[in-house]
């Protein structure tokens, strides 16, 4: 073993990657576990940059070749391994769609660029409804974009700096590379956060701040003097570098714009712990077992953790704290024979004609071709079961026609007979797509407000846009996607459709706040859309909105009351400016993923039913109390979509696109029976 090897490190390796376990987990009190990862970062730079500067104090020059095949040997076998694993589990347990993106992820992951792949999807790590998993690669992706750059330039300082000279100026190149990075990332952090997150440049000072610390230590063995007053010093800092990742860990969380200035504070906690050394209370702490020993598996549990995470819950029954523990056992097993079995044999070169000098360098295609032949093999397999359950579904369906046939048919009666047939054990329609673009959006050219918008830009105008008549429609998405209906409907009854919409923002007055949008911002929203409509003057005004969505009881005062008073103030603020106000009811959200539904091949229609309960539902009961002493009309759409439960698909037509939207075809499908309901659009109801 090397006389510089720390044990202190290892158990900071161990703190980042339980403090990464922990957040993902959803431990309470560690919402700001991800800073883990950047605790990694600067232990990268440090123990990387330590050994450069030892190659070039003893050569004179940096070896490009071996350096990428120490990486390789280092990362590229467990890594590889995970993927194949994930990959093979994906093909076999789950949907052809969830396959799919999960093959295309791992061909990211497996070049190094994840971390771009996920900027370019706008990932939101903290909020997905089916995260990746392979999403943490992104770090790794991260790791090696910078390590194709690094290794170079302390070449070419070695090559053309003079041996006095040359560690001054890696210093002050490591120094250049943490303050051009850091005002970069405050800076695109602020502008877009979610690409701030994955980038490498808004994330290599980070590593740039290991480098910096490995040039002014000069090795790896931090020796502590025998002064007092050092020792106390040594000691306070490791006091503060706990204390920086303690205040970060709890006091951060998925609204906190990072990595931007907030990362300096797990960035310099952990400096000041690598400062502090081993012969400290903190140093002698993290040198301890078993830190040490999950230090050295902190790699394999870091690949391993995120994939058993994310796909392991829908096996194991129960949920809570049982699963948790099965889940947490699950990865330390998967990573300690991870470790043992695949990252150990290539370390220590037992692999024959692969980890003897260069020839590891051949890891790096062999990783990438594995990755490709199994990514494509796996949406192989999974279309393969797909085949086999359409040509059995075909079957089905030729015996019992009826079920597919519901054109210019009652839609309450559509939605019970598709009840019955999944009750009976009917397959999933054979020619069903699923359609995510299939949304009252991509149909209605996006007039609506995003996050981050109080206003609208340009004119939106539906429905004739040369009737005198006009209709004003107000709310969130869940108004807008009765859009496609109400356009049809406006056109043919000859009113111009004006619409209001902001996503996540009632029309009401309540307290509405989510890590996208601040309360402000909607509130801006609805002040503007008050002034508009009042200037329109509209005949009618047409309200809708998620029921109780992105509240929390305030004051003692729960989100039922605030939803019922802030309707009751909203619909009588509109009456003042029409008698004619028209409030949808809201339609239930479902638990599973319509795509992923409708596309495992495992799958019975019965699978694709759910519950027609929920907040959504809930809220209907409270806003029609709050309609009592108005003269709003109450509009209840719900039995179109469901009957006592929801199919997701009825016929070959998809009915949710989401998991709380509704199809545009859908609501196509609906705008009859709509339309009888409203009655006139622009006169009183």
């Amino acid at each position: 073993m090397s006389t510089n090897w720390r044990a202190d490190v290892q158990g900071l390796r161990a703190v980042a990657v339980g403090l990464v376990i922990a957040g993902h987990a959803g431990l309470s009190g560690f919402e700001g576990g991800f800073v883990g990862v950047d605790v990694f970062f600067v232990l990268s730079g440090f123990l990387i940059t330590t050994l450069l500067l030892r190659e070039t104090d003893r050569s004179g020059r940096v070896s490009i070749s071996q350096f990428y095949a120490r990486r390789a040997r280092r990362i590229l076998p467990a890594a590889t391994a995970t993927m194949l694993v994930v990959l093979a589990y994906s093909a076999i347990v789950l949907p052809q769609t969830r396959t799919d993106q999960i093959a295309g992820d791992a061909g990211w992951a497996a070049v190094f660029l994840a971390n771009v792949h996920f900027a370019k999807e706008a990932v939101d790590y903290f909020n997905n409804a089916a995260p990746s998993p392979f999403q943490h690669y992104w770090s790794l992706s991260v790791e090696e974009q910078f390590y194709v750059v690094w290794p170079l330039l302390v070449l070419a300082v070695a090559l053309w700096i003079p041996k006095h000279h040359r560690r001054r100026a890696i210093t002050a190149l490591a120094a250049l590379v943490a303050v051009v990075s850091l005002v970069w990332s405050v800076h695109v952090t602020a502008s877009d956060p979610t690409t701030a997150y994955f980038s490498t440049p808004a994330r290599a000072f980070e590593l740039a701040a290991g480098a910096l610390l490995a040039c002014l230590a000069g090795r790896l063995q931090v020796t502590t003097t025998s002064t007092a007053v050092r020792r106390v010093g040594a000691a306070a800092l490791g006091v503060a570098g706990v204390g920086g990742l303690v205040y970060a860990t709890m006091s951060f969380s998925e609204a906190t714009h990072f990595p931007g200035w907030h990362a300096t504070v797990p960035v310099l906690a952990t400096v000041a712990l690598l400062l502090a050394g081993p012969a400290t209370p903190t140093g002698w702490l993290l040198s301890k077992q078993p830190l040490r020993y999950l230090g050295d598996i902190s790699f394999s549990l870091y690949l391993w953790h995120w994939p058993i995470l994310i796909l392991a819950p829908e096996a194991i029954p129960g949920g809570g704290v049982r699963q948790l523990l099965i889940m947490l056992a699950m990865i330390l097993a998967a990573s300690a024979a991870s470790y043992h079995w695949i990252e150990m044999p290539f370390q220590r070169h037992k692999i024959p004609h692969l980890t003897k000098g260069r020839r590891a360098l051949a890891l790096w295609p062999a990783a990438a071709a594995l990755a490709l032949v199994a990514g494509t093999s796996s949406q192989a397999y999974a279309g393969y079961q797909v085949d086999v359950a359409k040509a059995n579904a075909e079957e089905w369906f030729a015996d019992n026609p009826e079920l597919l046939e519901t054109e210019n048919k009652p839609v309450t009666g559509v939605l019970k007979k598709t009840i019955k047939a999944a009750e009976d054990g009917a397959p999933l329609p054979p020619e069903v797509e699923f359609d995510a673009e299939d949304s009252w959006a991509e149909r209605g050219g996006y007039c609506y407000a995003g996050y981050g918008e109080t206003k609208l830009d340009g004119d939106c105008v539906y429905g004739d846009p040369k009737a005198k008549r006009t209709v004003a429609v107000v709310g969130d998405s869940h108004i807008g996607m009765w859009l496609p209906a109400l356009d049809t409907l406006a056109e043919r009854q000859h009113v111009r459709l004006v619409p209001f919409v902001k996503l996540a923002c009632a029309a009401y007055g309540v307290k509405q706040t989510s890590s996208k949008m601040s309360v402000e911002e909607c509130e801006d929203f609805r002040e503007w859309t008050n002034e508009q409509i009042t200037k329109l003057d509209p005949e009618t005004i047409v309200v809708g909105a998620r029921g109780m969505l992105d509240m929390k009881e305030r004051d003692g005062v729960s989100t039922e009351q605030q939803w019922r008073e802030g309707v009751r103030r909203g619909v009588r603020s509109f009456e003042k400016i029409t008698p004619d106000v028209r409030v949808f009811a809201d339609v239930p959200s479902v638990d599973d993923d319509p795509g992923e539904c409708l596309s495992d091949a495992r799958n019975l229609l019965e699978d694709c039913v759910v519950k027609a309960d929920g907040t959504e539902v809930d809220s209907n009961e409270v806003t029609q109390e709050a309609l009592e002493g108005t003269r709003a009309a109450y509009v209840d759409i719900v039995d179109l979509v469901c009957s006592e439960r929801c199919p997701l698909v009825v016929g070959d037509v998809v009915t949710y696109y989401d998991d709380s939207h509704i199809t545009a075809t859908w609501v196509n499908r609906v705008t009859p029976a709509l339309g009888k309901r409203l009655g006139r659009l622009g006169r009183p109801a």
